[in-house]
């Protein structure tokens, strides 16, 4: 597989936000997002890890916890025969809302969607298919800059029959107490949620 980087820190996203975490972060994406913060990710290139080496260096790390994250995973071939090797361990795979889910679903792993808003450029890529393939044990993301990716989002959660569980999180540098008075306002059942590793390593490269 193309891997960018291996490393472990705490997740600073999601329902698991605070946790400690090894991220196996894979190199590739098909999308542009305008405020994406791994844009080194975003080329093919990387290096070919194998699969035993993968479980090697996560098995330096006493953490039983692993996010495959990206660039994009789904891009990667060898991804799901990738994720039937992770034995004893707590997966998380997240994924960008653009390409089919369906693969996941059968699997045990917890799936991270985003769901790009027009603050990403990106928002017309997304598959609506995906909402509906998400478990009860997943998690939707939005990534909200103003009150115009507010109401996209909550568009979203209006309009489709959605069990995962939704957060709302803040593009880096803007206001969340504005994200958190509009979902009380409207009583949205979301989660609300910074970039914690952000908050701590500011914008450090791997945390």
């Amino acid at each position: 597989m193309r891997i960018c980087e291996i490393f472990r820190s705490l997740q600073g996203e999601g329902m698991n936000i605070g946790l400690p975490t090894v991220f196996v972060r894979t190199q590739g994406c098909n999308l542009r997002c305008n405020w994406c913060d791994t844009s080194y990710a975003w080329e093919a290139e990387g290096k070919e890890v194998g699969f035993d080496d993968i479980i090697l260096r996560l098995e330096r790390y006493a953490t039983k916890r692993v996010c495959i994250t990206g660039g994009e995973p789904l891009l990667q071939k060898d991804i799901f025969e990738l994720l039937d090797g992770f034995h004893g361990y707590h997966v998380s795979i997240e994924t960008n809302g653009s390409l089919d889910i369906s693969g996941l679903v059968g699997k045990e792993v917890m799936i991270s969607m985003d769901f790009k808003t027009p603050s990403s450029g990106m928002e017309r890529e997304m598959s609506d298919h995906n909402l509906e393939l998400l478990r009860p044990s997943d998690q939707l993301k939005f990534v909200i800059e103003g009150r115009e990716d507010y109401l996209f989002s909550k568009d979203i959660l209006m309009n489709y029959d959605i069990v995962a569980q939704s957060v709302f999180q803040p593009v880096w540098g803007s206001d969340i107490s504005q994200i958190a008075e509009m979902v009380l306002e409207d009583d949205l059942d979301v989660r609300v949620l910074p970039q914690l590793h952000k908050y701590i390593w500011g914008e450090k490269r791997r945390v």
